[in-house]
C-alpha cells in the first residue's frame, strides 16, 4: 500500500477517488508542529537553534500518520506547493525520522498545482526531494516572527501599549495610521469648473471650458466665485458657436492578466464585497474540490495545456474574431514571484460541468471569466475629440465621445465602473468642422480638492504588494489580524480607520522600532526570504543580518521610561486628539494628554489624581459626542446599560454585572436579564458541524460568561460571531493551551 499525506481532509477525499485501490490518502490538517511558545525556543546564542513541539490538538493526527506509515510500502508527502507546504512536509519527515519509523520505506515529496487526476498522477510519476531552500526560508520567517513576538510584545503588554507586534501586521497598521494623518493634515483647496450645454439639430451634449479670453483653463485656474463671475458675465446665453476642430482616433484595450492571490482578493472585494479572509476560504474549497488551481501565487503565466484548452473554448463558443493569432503572454510584475508556477485558473473550462452555488459559484464565475478573457482579443474603441469655439472667439469648450466598436475580451469580462482606468462610453451626435452650435446654458460648479482615500482591504493589499511587503499566503491573515487585535476598524463603506490602540502602537513602534515599521526595511526582509528560497542567501546569514539590526532596538527600548514613551505618543497624536489645538482640561485648566490602561488608551488630565477628568479617544473631539456615548441606555424594567471606569456593564440599581462583550447597539433586555441572573438561563447551542479529526460535533453558544464561544470535545474558543464549519474546525484544532498547561 502507498500512503499519500496532504493537508486537508476534503482534498484527501478528492484525491483518493483518483488514485483508487492500493492507495491510502490522509490529511495532516495543516501544520502539525510549531515552536514551543516560551522564551528561548529560538536560541540566538546558538545559531538560532529552534525547539519544536507537536501543536496542541494534533496528537491524534500524528498518531494516525504514524500508524499508517507503519503499514505503508512508500510514503508520498503532498502538502501544498509553497513554503508553508514544504515546511509541513519537512516537519512530518523530521517527526518520522526522530521516531525511527521509516527504515527502508522510501519517502517522496510530490507537489501539484491543481487537483485533477492528470496532475496528481504526473506528480506521483515525478517525485522529488524536499526543497531545503524553501524549508530554510520558512525557518527564517518563523524565527523572525517568533523573535518579534517574544521580544517586543512583552514591552507592549508591560506598558499597556497593545496586544502584540507582528513583523508585517505592524507595517499595515502604520500605513493605515499614516493615511489618517495625511487626511487630518489635508487642507482642501477651492476650485471651479464651467460647462456648456450645446445643441445642434435638436441634439444636446455637454462640453467643458478649456480656453477663455486667451487663457488656458486648467483644473485650478478658476479659484473662487469672483473668477466665475468674470467668466459668466461675458458668456450670456444663448451663444452662437461653431465646431472648430475634430480629432478622431481608434484605441484598444488589452485584456487583464489572470488572477494572482492579490488581484483575486482585490477584485473579489470590489465586485463581490468579500473580505480577504473570505475570498481565500472560498478559494481553498474550490481548490480542494478540484475546481481551480492552487490559490496562493503571485505568478500570472498559464500552462501551455491550459492556454490550448482556453483557445479551443473561445474559438468554439465566440468565433475566431475573439481569438488572437498567438496566445497572450503576461509577465509577472512581482520582483521575486514564487509560491506557485501558474496564475489562479479553472482546472477545466466547460463551466456547465459544475453544480456550484452561493459564494463558491460567485468566486468561481469571477475566476473563470477572468481566465478565459485573458486569452481573447483586445476591446476596440472609437473616440472623437471636439472643440467648440464661440463666434466672438472669447471661449473654447472641449468634449470627448467614446464608442466601443468591438467587444473583444469585454464580451465576457468587464472591470466595471469602479475601475479608475475604465473608459466610460459617451456618444456624441455626428459633427463636422464648421457645424453651427447653440450654447443654451452655462453652468458653473464649485469643487474642493479631496484628501487621499482611506484604505479598504483591496487597496491595502494592493499597496502592500506594490511595496513588496508580505506574500500571497499572508495577505488574508494580515487583514484579519489587524481587525481582530482592534488596531483598525471598518466603516460601512469597508474603509479602514485606526482605533486608539492602532494610533498608540503605531506611535510607539515608529519611535522605538523605526526599522520594524519602515516599508523599505520590511520589503528588504521579504527580498531576503526570497533569496533564501532561491538559494542565493544562507539561512544563518539571513537570521544574523536581521537580528543584528533588531536586538539593538529591543535593548534600547527596554530602558525607556514609560513617562518618556507617553510624551512621544502625545507628540505623535496631538493633532489627532486635539484638532482645534485646545489641550486644556475643562475642569482644572491643566494639560490633557494620552493615558494608558489595561482597558485601552484614553485622554486624561496631567493633574490626576487631584483632577479626575477623562475623555474617550474617538474620531470626534466633540465633548457632547463623548458624553452622549457614555449616557446610560434604558433597556426597560428598570435595567440600564452603562459605560463605567472598567468598561460596559448592566445594572438594575441593586446589582452591576460586566457586559464587556456588548455595545449599546448589541445589548438587549433579554441578554441583560441573563447577565444579571448570573447566566442561569439555559442557552440552546447551535450545531455547526462535525470535526473530522475527532468525529465530535462543534457547537456555537451565542452567550457565555465571557461572550459568544464555540465548543467541541471539551475545547472552548471565544468568537465574535458564529463561524463557518471550516473556520470552527481550524479554531478548535489549533487552540493553544495557556502557558501553565504546556508540557516542557
Amino acid at each position: 500500500m502507498n500512503l499519500l499525506i496532504v493537508e486537508s481532509p476534503s482534498k484527501a477525499k478528492t484525491i483518493e477517488k483518483y488514485l483508487g485501490r492500493g492507495w491510502r490518502v490522509i490529511a495532516s490538517v495543516g501544520h502539525v508542529r510549531d515552536l514551543v511558545p516560551e522564551n528561548g525556543s529560538v536560541d540566538t546564542e546558538k545559531d538560532f537553534a529552534m525547539r519544536w513541539q507537536i501543536m496542541p490538538g494534533k496528537e491524534k493526527q500524528i498518531k494516525l500518520i504514524i500508524d499508517e506509515v507503519k503499514k505503508a510500502d512508500a510514503v508520498y508527502l503532498a502538502s501544498d506547493p509553497d513554503r508553508e507546504g514544504e515546511a509541513i512536509a519537512w516537519h512530518i519527515l523530521d517527526i518520522l525520522n526522530s521516531k525511527k519509523l521509516l527504515g527502508k520505506t522510501p519517502v517522496y515529496r510530490v507537489a501539484f498545482h491543481e487537483i485533477t487526476k492528470r496532475a496528481v498522477s504526473e506528480a506521483i510519476e515525478h517525485p522529488r526531494e524536499i526543497d531545503s531552500n524553501l524549508v530554510d526560508a520558512y525557518l527564517v520567517r518563523r524565527a523572525l516572527d517568533y523573535l518579534i513576538g517574544f521580544e517586543i510584545s512583552p514591552l507592549l503588554w508591560r506598558r499597556n501599549l497593545g496586544k502584540s507586534a507582528g513583523r508585517v501586521q505592524s507595517v499595515a497598521v502604520k500605513l493605515v495610521v499614516d493615511r489618517e494623518r495625511e487626511i487630518e493634515d489635508f487642507k482642501p483647496t477651492e476650485y471651479w469648473s464651467v460647462a456648456a450645454v450645446c445643441e445642434t439639430n435638436k441634439k444636446s451634449f455637454n462640453a467643458g471650458l478649456v480656453y477663455f479670453d486667451g487663457e488656458k483653463i486648467e483644473k485650478m485656474t478658476l479659484k473662487n466665485i469672483n473668477d466665475i463671475n468674470n467668466v459668466t458675465k461675458k458668456l450670456q446665453t444663448p451663444i452662437d458657436a461653431k465646431v472648430s476642430d475634430i480629432e478622431k482616433k481608434k484605441s484598444s484595450r488589452k485584456p487583464f492578466a489572470p488572477f494572482t492571490t492579490s488581484t483575486l482578493q482585490q477584485e473579489a472585494a470590489r465586485k463581490l464585497y468579500f473580505s480577504s479572509k473570505k475570498t481565500m476560504s472560498v478559494a481553498q474549497k474550490l481548490y480542494e474540490n478540484g475546481y481551480i488551481t492552487y490559490m496562493r501565487t503571485d505568478a500570472t503565466n498559464l500552462s501551455t495545456e491550459a492556454i490550448e484548452e482556453i483557445r479551443k473554448y473561445i474559438s468554439k463558443n465566440y468565433g475566431d474574431k475573439f481569438l488572437p493569432k498567438t496566445p497572450n503572454i503576461y509577465v509577472t510584475k512581482s520582483k521575486n514571484a514564487q509560491e506557485a508556477h501558474e496564475a489562479i485558473r479553472p482546472t477545466h473550462f466547460d463551466i456547465s460541468d459544475y453544480d456550484l452555488d452561493g459564494d463558491e459559484k460567485k468566486l468561481y464565475d469571477l475566476i473563470w471569466k477572468r481566465t478565459v478573457a485573458c486569452q481573447m482579443t483586445n476591446a476596440e474603441f472609437d473616440s472623437v475629440s471636439v472643440d467648440i469655439l464661440t463666434n466672438d472667439e472669447i471661449a473654447t469648450f472641449h468634449t470627448v465621445g467614446t464608442t466601443r466598436t468591438f467587444d473583444g475580451f469585454m464580451k465576457i469580462y468587464d472591470e466595471g465602473k469602479d475601475d479608475s482606468d475604465e473608459e466610460n462610453e459617451s456618444k456624441l451626435p455626428v459633427l463636422s468642422v464648421g457645424d453651427d452650435i447653440i450654447i443654451t446654458e452655462i453652468n458653473s460648479e464649485q469643487h474642493f480638492t479631496q484628501p487621499p482615500a482611506r484604505y479598504t482591504e483591496a487597496s491595502l493589499v494592493k499597496k502592500l504588494e506594490e511595496l513588496g511587503i508580505g506574500r500571497p499566503s499572508t495577505y488574508a491573515t494580515i487583514m484579519s489580524t489587524i481587525v481582530d487585535r482592534n488596531y483598525v476598524e471598518q466603516d460601512k463603506q469597508r474603509r479602514f480607520h485606526p482605533t486608539s490602540g492602532g494610533w498608540v502602537i503605531a506611535a510607539y513602534l515608529a519611535k522605538y522600532f523605526a526599522d520594524l515599521v519602515d516599508v523599505n526595511f520590511t520589503a528588504k526582509t521579504e527580498d531576503t526570504l526570497d533569496d533564501v528560497s532561491n538559494g542565493k542567501t544562507k539561512k544563518l546569514a539571513a537570521l544574523n543580518d536581521f537580528w543584528g539590526d533588531t536586538k539593538g532596538m529591543i535593548s534600547d527600548a527596554r530602558d525607556v521610561k514609560t513617562a518618556e514613551i507617553i510624551n512621544e505618543i502625545n507628540t505623535f497624536m496631538k493633532k489627532h486628539m486635539f484638532s482645534d489645538g485646545n489641550d486644556k482640561c475643562p475642569k482644572c485648566g491643566g494639560k490633557l494628554g494620552i493615558k494608558l490602561s489595561k482597558y485601552g488608551a484614553f485622554i486624561g488630565c496631567e493633574n490626576y489624581p487631584t483632577c479626575d477628568y477623562t475623555k474617550r479617544l474617538s474620531e470626534t473631539n466633540s465633548t457632547d459626542e463623548v458624553k452622549k456615548s457614555n449616557e446610560p441606555k434604558d433597556l426597560g424594567n428598570g435595567i440600564y446599560f452603562r459605560i463605567g471606569k472598567f468598561g460596559p456593564y448592566v445594572t438594575d440599581g441593586k446589582k452591576n454585572v460586566s457586559a464587556k462583550k456588548y455595545t449599546s447597539d448589541t445589548i438587549t433586555l433579554e441578554i441583560a436579564n441573563e447577565l444579571l441572573a448570573g447566566g442561569t438561563k439555559k442557552v440552546e447551542p447551535i450545531e455547526i458541524g462535525k470535526n473530522p479529526k475527532t468525529d465530535k460535533m462543534i457547537y456555537f453558544y451565542p452567550t457565555g460568561r465571557y461572550g459568544a464561544y464555540i465548543s467541541s470535545n471539551r475545547v472552548n474558543v471565544g468568537v465574535s460571531e458564529q463561524p463557518d464549519l471550516e473556520t470552527a474546525i481550524d479554531l478548535i484544532n489549533n487552540k493553544k493551551p495557556t502557558k501553565r498547561f504546556i508540557k516542557k
